[in-house]
């Protein structure tokens, strides 16, 4: 866990409000991105997921007594789904699912997906993960990855790459299979 969200967190515990106030801010710097991607995973939605999250944050605000003690930013992820995100997700559920809701039971024993290694990950280091893991491929496929994340369609890959459009998608496909295995091999490595 970095200094200024280990501050951050000690600072959200004083009875200043002064004090709180400040060390708020930076809390939700360091904590927005990794908190909106883990929402994501549950809801699929983005403007839900920042709905949940302006909440939890304000939950945050009004008890942080459960944020005493973090140690690690993996710990701080399940504290506060445990406090403060759970019991959120569970009224989206409610509002979003009325005809194909969970059971009551599943939806009061809703638990959190186990965190894998990327999920814990920086984005610093997801970047330097992927890019040491992009020189692993051939350079059409390298290529082909590059091209379709700025935004080209698999027609414009395919006359950049003079195939069919139908080749291209398959070398998409098989090239992020390829990606997701050499990132899994490099985050057991690590």
């Amino acid at each position: 866990m970095d200094k200024r969200l280990r501050k951050a967190l000690e600072g959200l515990s004083d009875p200043d409000l002064e004090r709180r106030r400040h060390a708020m801010e930076p809390f939700v710097r360091a904590t927005f991105e990794t908190f909106i991607r883990y929402l994501y995973r549950y809801l699929g939605n983005e403007v839900e997921c920042e709905d949940v999250l302006e909440d939890v944050y304000a939950d945050i605000w009004q008890k942080p007594g459960q944020l005493n003690n973090i140690t690690s930013e993996k710990l701080l992820l399940r504290t506060v789904y445990l406090y403060y995100m759970r019991g959120r997700l569970r009224e989206v559920y409610r509002r979003l699912n009325r005809n194909l809701s969970l059971s009551q039971h599943d939806l009061m024993n809703l638990t959190a997906p186990d965190l894998g290694i990327l999920e814990m990950m920086s984005q610093q280091e997801l970047k330097d993960a992927l890019a040491r893991t992009l020189d692993h491929l051939k350079a059409r496929e390298r290529r082909a990855i590059q091209l379709w994340m700025d935004g080209m369609s698999s027609r414009a890959i395919a006359n950049e790459l003079k195939t069919t459009v139908g080749a291209v998608k398959m070398l998409k496909f098989r090239t992020l299979l390829k990606l997701r295995k050499l990132l899994r091999d490099y985050c057991h490595q690590q």
